[in-house]
């Protein structure tokens, strides 16, 4: 048997977690298959090395993450029996924005990364993962169009599963941007209430809001960590109420706060 590394020795237990889910939920009409479970999306070792640990979050995978051509063309090495193997799995998570990703939904958060100096991609100082705090599993229909027994069988193995999770990566910046009622779902121990530390009363066109789009944020220990996370509303994705330089500019904002908090 060969041995596993210290890199992926910590994350063994995530990793057959994520696939018990995966397995839990096989079968169902409404799991995309053939698939895999998806731990979180990113390069593990560039995100553990980078002098901020950044995490987004979202429900859970979208089914265009295994296109019906072609099921495997964004994760490749995760096709087959051996993706059930720790190392060769994790590989399979790390590799997802060097192949194919979807960018027409992550695309929608990089400009708040690249204003807290980090990326998805290769080119900036930190690098960032993606999470999901319901459930590794992709579905069809998404989420929003799951009926609430079929959300609960997931959520019941997928939220305790991305704590944990979180609890092993120790995120420095959490960015969360989901319907408001799922911050309910986060059971870390707060250090802080939510508070708002930015609102944009207006479009990137200048035209006055009804309701300025604002950004809250608490402080949560995460695995020892003081870690900040930060929310805004979705609008269909990610932080869609805000333009490009908008979502640049907070991110800039963000990454201040996050330094005169610590």
């Amino acid at each position: 048997m060969s041995k596993i590394s210290p890199m992926v020795q910590p994350l063994v237990e995530h990793v057959a977690r994520a696939w018990q889910a995966f397995d839990h939920s096989a079968g169902r009409s409404w799991c995309v298959t053939p698939a895999a479970p998806i731990l979180f999306f990113g390069d593990l070792h560039a995100y553990r090395d980078s002098p901020l640990r950044l995490l987004t979050v979202g429900l859970n995978p979208s089914l265009r993450e295994f296109p019906n051509d072609e099921p495997f063309r964004r994760f490749p090495l995760a096709e087959g029996c051996v993706a059930r193997k720790p190392s060769r799995y994790l590989d399979a998570m790390s590799a997802y924005f060097r192949t194919n990703p979807y960018r027409g939904w992550f695309s929608t958060f990089e400009p708040l990364l690249n204003g807290m100096e980090a990326s998805y991609y290769e080119g900036r100082a930190s690098t960032a993962l993606h999470t999901d705090i319901c459930s590794p599993v992709a579905t069809n229909p998404t989420w929003s169009g799951l009926n609430e027994d079929t959300r609960s069988v997931l959520a019941a193995d997928g939220t305790s599963l991305w704590h944990m999770l979180l609890e092993e990566l120790r995120p420095q910046i959490v960015a969360l941007s989901v319907a408001k009622a799922h911050l309910k779902r986060i059971k870390f121990a707060p250090k802080t209430n939510w508070r708002v530390i930015l609102a944009f009363e207006r479009t990137a066109s200048g035209e006055l809001r009804s309701r300025p789009y604002e950004i809250c944020a608490r402080w949560y220990d995460v695995g020892g960590e003081r870690s900040l996370f930060i929310f805004g509303a979705a609008a269909q994705k990610p932080f869609g109420k805000l333009a490009a330089d908008q979502k640049r500019a907070a991110g800039e904002l963000l990454l201040k706060a996050y330094g005169d908090g610590r």
